[in-house]
């Protein structure tokens, strides 16, 4: 017997299990197609039928109908329950907006966007954002008398649809590491450029991006050291060396480099601007009673961090940058989260789970957490979110992936290298 988590339903032949945002949306997930089955009668309530709207005469077996073709002369409903009874009735109720016959004696009735007050008279109006949730909008909800309308944060343009928002100025890159390799990857237009090439006994493990300097910086395994090289050519130095890391990342706005020591339990920092004169120069952010901390991404704007630990414990963390003020995000229905991710449009955390084979997400503040179990998170390393997709490497497979953020769908290969991809940013 099959047995789902909490937030899928398993399929009717009993074979697998589909996230609940699937069901009913109009594509079939379960092999079998079970899904998408009786979606007419979906049910608020069990024995309930989905409620019409205000602005609907509800027909026998779900059916909505529009009001003002209730008690015209002419049977619309299945059932022909829309004509009849007190259909000859006035209307003298006062109604806010609209009064129509029915044979159940003359009713009130609202414009799209509102729904009848418990006076059964005046109509309300439909916060459709608190309503919709993060659903209504990818980035800012406005609620208005009767509708909503999307927003989208400075640097973001609305698209045609009203309710996406696209990156406005230069085409967004993905950086991604792939072996020895530093790969440029043009997000639109699919172009692919080498950026660096190592030796080919190196291996480049986490990388991030300095948008003040230009700079890449990663961790190279084999001389245990943090490097960096301009985008402009010629300029490359030593960060420090000594280290043995998972997970780098920069602090652009208070030019610091932060790295995790996964063995040693440790959170520590480097200044950017440092250079390596024989001597390591760095400080212990994070000290004690960390499990095996993995994966790091950084706030600078808010000035947090977030880590990831696989430990016995799996969980979530956050801190300020300079270790003080830590706590727990998340510590339920993880395994190994092994690869973070930030959305800051959306104030997200994302992450892949090794061993459920799962993506997730919470608000920053541990809250709306929403989990899909998808069969193809097999072993990530790294992932970035940009715009409505989810990025990610897969080491096993050699292949660099993306997916719906929201939905977990319409995952496509965009990278497939001779060698392993590791570190990978927007």
């Amino acid at each position: 017997h099959l047995s789902c988590p909490r937030t899928h339903v398993p399929c009717r032949d009993g074979t697998e299990c589909v996230a609940q945002e699937y069901v009913c949306d109009g594509e079939k997930d379960c092999a079998d197609g079970s899904d998408e089955d009786t979606c007419a009668q979906l049910c608020d309530t069990p024995g309930q039928p989905a409620p019409c709207q205000s602005y609907e005469y509800p027909c026998g077996l779900g059916v909505c109908l529009n009001a003002s073709l209730v008690c015209d002369g002419q049977q619309d409903c299945a059932d022909g329950s829309d004509e009849g009874g007190n259909c000859s009735v006035p209307c003298q109720r006062s109604c806010t907006h609209l009064c129509y016959p029915s044979p159940q004696g003359p009713r009130c009735w609202c414009d799209p966007g509102y729904r009848l007050a418990e006076d059964g008279l005046s109509c309300v109006d439909i916060d459709e954002c608190a309503e919709r949730g993060e659903g209504a909008c990818s980035q800012t909800c406005l609620n208005a008398p009767g509708s909503y309308s999307c927003d989208c944060l400075p640097g973001y343009l609305l698209e045609p649809d009203g309710h996406n928002c696209k990156l406005t100025g230069p085409e967004p890159m993905l950086l991604v590491a792939v072996q020895s390799d530093v790969l440029f990857y043009g997000l639109r237009s699919g172009r692919e450029e080498v950026l660096l090439a190592t030796d080919k006994d190196r291996v480049i493990f986490s990388l991030d991006y300095d948008l003040v300097e230009r700079k890449i910086f990663w961790m190279d395994l084999a001389t245990e050291s943090i490097r960096w090289q301009g985008l402009d050519p010629g300029k490359k130095g030593t960060l420090v060396k000594g280290v043995r890391s998972d997970c780098i990342a920069v602090d652009w706005l208070g030019r610091n480099l932060y790295w995790i020591d996964g063995a040693a339990g440790q959170v520590l920092a480097t200044r950017l601007g440092a250079a390596w004169r024989g001597v390591p120069e760095y400080t212990v952010v994070v000290d004690g009673d960390l499990d095996r901390p993995h994966s790091l991404v950084l706030q600078p704007l808010a000035g947090l961090l977030y880590w990831s630990e696989v430990g016995s414990r799996p969980r979530l963390m956050e801190a300020t940058m300079d270790g003080s003020r830590r706590r727990v995000l998340l510590a339920q229905g993880l395994g190994w989260p092994t690869a973070l991710a930030l959305d800051l449009p959306t104030w997200r955390i994302f992450w892949l789970d090794e061993k459920l084979g799962s993506v997730g997400s919470a608000h920053l503040d541990g809250t709306s957490v929403k989990v899909l179990q998808l069969g193809w998170v097999r072993s990530p390393f790294a992932a970035a979110v940009c715009e409505g997709q989810l990025y990610w490497s897969e080491k096993k497979a050699w292949s660099v992936q993306q997916v719906d953020k929201a939905s977990g769908k319409n995952r496509t290969v965009l990278l497939k290298r001779h060698g392993q991809p590791h570190g990978l940013q927007v």
